[in-house]
């Protein structure tokens, strides 16, 4: 299992890498994801990632605005589950 800070890093890599086009100094760890920063699509490929982290699908129940609103809130997510 990955380290809390690796598991910030590889996500913010993905958001700022392959999602949305932001200065990392844009982006903090506990700005708001969910409409300010990532559209549906960005929303998936974030579950994508949690899933591949947790080891499994994300159950209806999980895919809750609060599981996807921040950086923090999704790495919160993975190390509670993980």
């Amino acid at each position: 299992m990955a380290t809390r800070e690796e598991l910030v890093t590889e996500l913010r890599e993905l958001i700022l890498g392959e999602l949305i086009p932001l200065d990392p100094e844009e982006l903090k760890d506990d700005s708001p994801l969910v409409d300010d920063v990532l559209d549906s699509l960005g929303i998936a490929e974030v579950a994508v990632f949690v899933e591949e982290h947790i080891g499994r699908p994300l159950a209806a129940e999980e895919e809750t605005r609060a599981t996807f609103a921040s950086v923090d809130s999704v790495v919160d997510f993975i190390v509670k589950h993980g």
